[in-house]
């Protein structure tokens, strides 16, 4: 990159010196340096801002996932106790049955 630049050493004519042209591509490579850094620093910038996006949408989403996993277990425990209630249910007719006959019997003695 450095050997693109011109010479700027040019030498003294009738003893001037000629500085314009030194000072005129030092204001030039300045201004275009600090166009490159503020856009390096901007995109740097921009790059940040997406990353904190991210993060957030990502907490979110995992916020989400944990509530239907939470929903699921729940369902899935009401449907099981469910299940134990109707058979506990079923198991109380039997046994009531049961017991009605066994009184029946006893009755008829």
């Amino acid at each position: 990159m450095f050997n693109l630049l011109p010479n700027l050493s040019t030498p003294s004519v009738d003893g001037e010196e000629n500085n314009e042209l030194a000072r005129a591509m030092a204001v030039k490579t300045n201004d275009q340096l600090m166009n490159i850094y503020l856009s390096s620093l901007i995109r740097a910038i921009i790059a940040f801002h997406d990353l904190i996006d991210n993060k957030i949408k990502n907490r979110q989403d995992q916020a989400e996932e944990q509530e239907k996993e939470a929903e699921k277990e729940k369902e899935k425990d009401e449907k099981e106790t469910g299940k134990k209630s109707e058979k506990d249910g079923e198991k109380g007719k039997k046994e009531d049955t049961e017991k009605k006959g066994g009184i029946d019997k006893d009755l008829d003695l």
